[in-house]
């Protein structure tokens, strides 16, 4: 099921606010939200946000109440997990927002 428009406004606010706390912190950050470049895929699935610093790469994924555990939610998560696993330079972080 799609997001509301009010639950896609919520979690693209959070999204901007998460991807300026990265680049605040000194992280190269693309975000699919606008003002930033968009991330790359990782197994055919796109981060909300991929920052970058020290040769380390963090994913991050936002979900809103109404797209957890969805197919896709459970797409990204195992696409990203993968992606990470065993790979200590390599970190994905899920974020779910409050109603």
């Amino acid at each position: 099921m799609p997001r509301s428009k009010r639950s896609q406004s919520k979690h693209n606010v959070l999204v901007k606010g998460i991807a300026k706390e990265y680049k605040d912190k000194g992280y190269k950050v693309k975000a699919d939200v606008g003002g930033y470049g968009q991330p790359g895929t990782i197994d055919g699935v796109r981060p909300d946000i991929l920052a970058e610093k020290g040769g380390h790469q963090t994913a991050v994924e936002v979900e809103t109440p109404d797209s957890v555990d969805s197919k896709r939610d459970q797409k990204q998560q195992k696409a990203f997990k993968d992606w990470s696993q065993g790979d200590q330079k390599k970190h994905y972080k899920r974020i779910v927002t409050e109603k």
